[in-house]
C-alpha cells in the first residue's frame, strides 16, 4: 500500500512539471532597450546543458545598464574672462580759436519797472524822452524792452503780467516807448518793484525773454521796494531783493555780472531827493549786487536822466561785448591770447579771466571794436581701456 502511494506521488509530480514547461514562455520585449556600444566587446555566456530530470523554468536575462556619456565641455561664453589690468591713457590736445569783437552786438532783453504811484508824474515825463540815451551804446544790439508798473494785478489768486513790449525792429519806437513809460499815477502806494520785475521776466501772457540774451532790469521809482525796505509787503517773498535775484539766477539761468545786471533811477541813500519819501535802501543793495564796481543807478530827483541812462547803456553794453564762449574748458594756465584792447594796447594775461569755458575781459580791457582775438589752449583727455 505504501509503495502504491509513493508511485502515485511520483506520477503526479511528473505531470505538474510537464504542465509547467508547457505554460512557460520567453519574453524578448522585456529585455532592456539600451544596448552596448558597437565597440564594446560583450561575450555571450555559453548556454548550459539541460540537466536531467524535470525541465527548469526559464528566467529572464537582465543585461547591465549602459551609463550615458555626459559632455561637460563649457561653451566659450561661459568661460571666465581673463582679468585685464586697465590701461589709462592721457592725451593733451591743442585748440586754437578766433573771435571778432563785434562791438556792442548781441541780444539784450531790458525789463523796465516804472513807479505809477501819485508822486511820479514829472518823473515819468522825464523818462519818456530818453530812449535814445538808454540805447546809446546798444544801437547795434538786438534789443527788446518790456515795461511794467510797480502795481501788481491779481486774478484768481495769481499775478497777471501786464507788459508793453518794444522791439528794435518795430516802427515808431520812440512813440511806443513814451506810451509805455507814462502809465499814469493811479497805481498802488505800496510800490512793489521787485515783485513786478519778476512778473515782467516770467510773463507767461507775453513771453519775450530769450534764452541766449543778456538780461537787464531797470527800476524807476521815488520809493523803496514795498515803500521802505520791504516793510509794506510783510512776510511775502517779494519783500526782499533776493526774490528777484533768485529768479534771474535760478529760473533764467543767468549769471549776474556776466549776462545779467540790475539798474535804477532811484532815491540813493547818500544823496538828497526832496520828492522821495523813503530812501531806496533795498533797491541800492539789489543794484550793487555783483555790479563789478560800476555805478548802475542815478537820482530820481535829477532834472534830466540823460547822464544816468547813458551810463547804464554803456554798462549793459559791457556785458554784451566782454564775454566769449570757448569750445572746451582749457587746462589751468595753458591759455595764451593775442589781441588789441580798445585803447590800442596789446591784451595781456591780466586783462581777462577764464572760468569754465567762458573767456571774460575785465572792465576797461575789452578788445577793440572790429578787432580779432585769437586764443590757444590745451585740453587734457584721460581715457581708460
Amino acid at each position: 500500500m505504501f509503495l502504491y502511494k509513493s508511485s502515485l506521488i511520483r506520477i503526479f509530480a511528473a505531470a505538474v512539471s510537464v504542465s509547467s514547461c508547457n505554460e512557460a514562455s520567453f519574453h524578448p520585449d522585456r529585455i532592456p532597450s539600451k544596448t552596448l556600444p558597437a565597440s564594446a566587446d560583450v561575450q555571450q555566456a555559453p548556454e548550459p546543458s539541460p540537466a536531467p530530470g524535470p525541465s527548469p523554468v526559464p528566467t529572464e536575462v537582465q543585461l547591465p545598464a549602459v551609463q550615458p556619456v555626459i559632455d561637460i565641455t563649457l561653451p566659450d561664453e561661459d568661460m571666465p574672462a581673463a582679468v585685464k589690468e586697465p590701461v589709462i591713457r592721457r592725451e593733451t590736445l591743442q585748440f586754437d580759436e578766433s573771435f571778432t569783437q563785434e562791438g556792442l552786438a548781441g541780444s539784450a532783453d531790458i525789463a523796465i519797472v516804472v513807479d505809477d504811484s501819485g508822486s511820479m508824474d514829472k518823473e515819468q515825463e522825464n523818462l519818456s524822452t530818453k530812449l535814445g540815451d538808454l540805447l546809446l551804446s546798444l544801437k547795434d544790439a538786438n534789443w527788446q524792452i518790456g515795461v511794467v508798473t510797480t502795481s501788481p494785478k491779481v486774478e484768481n489768486g495769481k499775478d497777471v503780467c501786464q507788459l508793453k513790449l518794444i522791439k528794435s525792429t518795430d516802427s515808431d519806437i520812440e512813440g511806443k516807448f513814451k506810451d509805455a513809460v507814462t502809465p499814469g499815477i493811479k497805481g498802488l502806494g505800496e510800490e512793489q518793484g521787485v515783485r513786478q520785475a519778476v512778473n515782467a521776466l516770467r510773463c507767461s501772457e507775453t513771453p519775450w525773454v530769450r534764452s541766449d540774451s543778456t538780461v537787464a532790469v531797470l527800476i524807476v521809482s521815488d520809493e523803496d521796494n514795498c515803500s521802505k525796505d520791504g516793510l509794506d509787503c510783510g512776510v511775502n517773498p517779494w519783500a526782499k531783493e533776493n526774490y528777484l535775484i533768485d529768479f534771474v539766477e535760478k529760473d533764467l539761468k543767468r549769471v549776474v555780472g556776466r549776462n545779467a545786471g540790475f539798474y535804477g533811477i532811484i532815491a540813493p541813500s547818500m544823496e538828497a531827493c526832496e520828492t522821495a519819501n523813503n530812501k531806496s535802501i533795498q533797491y541800492e543793495r539789489l543794484i550793487n549786487y555783483r555790479s563789478g564796481g560800476n555805478v548802475n543807478y542815478g537820482n530820481i530827483c535829477d532834472a534830466s536822466y540823460k547822464g544816468t541812462l547813458e551810463r547804464i547803456s554803456k554798462n549793459i553794453a559791457k556785458l554784451l561785448s566782454s564775454k566769449f564762449v570757448l569750445k572746451k574748458i582749457p587746462d589751468l594756465g595753458s591759455a595764451t591770447l593775442m589781441g588789441v584792447k580798445a585803447n590800442g594796447d596789446p591784451i595781456s594775461s591780466d586783462d581777462y579771466t577764464i572760468s569754465g569755458n567762458t573767456l571774460a575781459f575785465k572792465i576797461g580791457s575789452e578788445p577793440a571794436l572790429g578787432s580779432q582775438i585769437t586764443i590757444s589752449y590745451k585740453v587734457t583727455v584721460i581715457t581708460t581701456e
